[in-house]
């Protein structure tokens, strides 16, 4: 189990962008701990969701703090190494994030939505998690409730006017 060094600690969630209670106190318990929650040999004590498929370098899960409004969010989590940037996974290891991606659309007959891919530092993302994962996010089609609003993610921060 890596464990990180007191400084590194916070640095690995960003508890500015936890979306529920339940979410800060697991973020908490995972500080103290002093590991990444996202990291394969953690994953498993920290995500209370089972994973649903994975290969030789991703999982797939249910997000366990879906966002408002979605009626399906998983998570796909690359499984190799602890990573924060696209650009420390190698190329031909993309494509198999992909292929879960993909599993998840053809399995649940998903007609459309939005794939979510944050990078780096969460100070510029918007992210609560600080290693390499994509979000697949499905919300209901328009029109299917009068009362129906859109679905808003951060994505980072725009400078005050």
């Amino acid at each position: 189990m890596t464990k990180y060094k007191e400084e590194e600690k916070r640095a690995l969630m960003d508890f500015n962008h936890a979306r529920t209670d339940e979410q800060k106190d697991l973020m908490e318990e995972i500080a103290q701990d002093g590991v990444c929650p996202f990291c394969q040999e953690n994953f498993i004590k920290y995500h209370p969701k089972p994973i649903l498929k994975e290969n030789a370098h991703w999982f797939l899960t249910e997000n366990m703090s879906p966002y408002k409004g979605t009626r399906i969010h998983f998570i796909t989590v690359y499984k190799d190494k602890h990573v924060t940037m696209s650009n420390e996974i190698p190329s031909e290891h993309m494509g198999q994030m992909f292929e879960l991606i993909n599993w998840a659309i053809e399995k649940h007959k998903i007609e459309g939505g939005a794939i979510l891919i944050r990078f780096g530092d969460s100070s510029c993302t918007g992210g609560s998690v600080d290693h390499f994962h994509a979000h697949l996010i499905i919300g209901n089609a328009k029109g299917t409730d009068e009362g129906a609003f859109k679905i808003k993610k951060k994505v980072g921060y725009m400078k005050a006017k």
